[in-house]
């Protein structure tokens, strides 16, 4: 993908039933929908592309848990994800305490920090040279195993 630098996953790719990526290089994120319960659940998000055609993944997971969506405003962009993953139970590792950091505000987090056994933490600041445009994931048939960014640079 054009000028895009691919940063992860973090989490377990081991026992994915599915790995999910997107095909288009994205250019600018508009929205983010998050499924969580005590672990990310599912991801989907819709971005524009270098052409400003609009592209929406399906939903990357299971049906589990709450819905949120993040639309961003026009002037808004993601800086920052941060989170654990580890093995949460049920034979399966997740991800949680998933949190999107914008140059505005912060949304999260998504996920309950101890329903993970021997957390693990990931920190993925963009400081003033980009912005998280995509996402990437590994997932099961129940939840996200592991995650990744795709970083813009300015």
């Amino acid at each position: 993908m054009n000028s895009v630098v691919k940063i992860g996953p973090f989490g377990s790719t081991s026992e994915a039933e599915g790995n999910r990526d997107i095909t288009v290089a994205p250019l600018r994120l508009e929205s983010i929908t998050i499924r969580h319960g005590n672990v990310l659940d599912a991801l989907s998000f819709t971005y524009k592309d270098c052409h400003g055609l609009q592209h929406t993944t399906g939903q990357w997971g299971g049906d589990g848990g709450n819905s949120t969506t993040i639309t961003l405003g026009p002037d808004e962009f993601v800086t920052g994800v941060h989170g654990l993953y580890g093995f949460y139970g049920y034979g399966s590792d997740g991800v949680t305490g998933f949190t999107i950091v914008t140059n505005l505000r912060t949304y999260g987090p998504f996920g309950v920090s101890d329903s993970i056994k021997e957390p693990k933490s990931f920190d993925i600041p963009v400081m003033n040279n980009g912005s998280i445009v995509g996402f990437f994931a590994h997932r099961n048939k129940a939840y996200v195993t592991a995650i990744g960014v795709y970083v813009k640079p300015f």
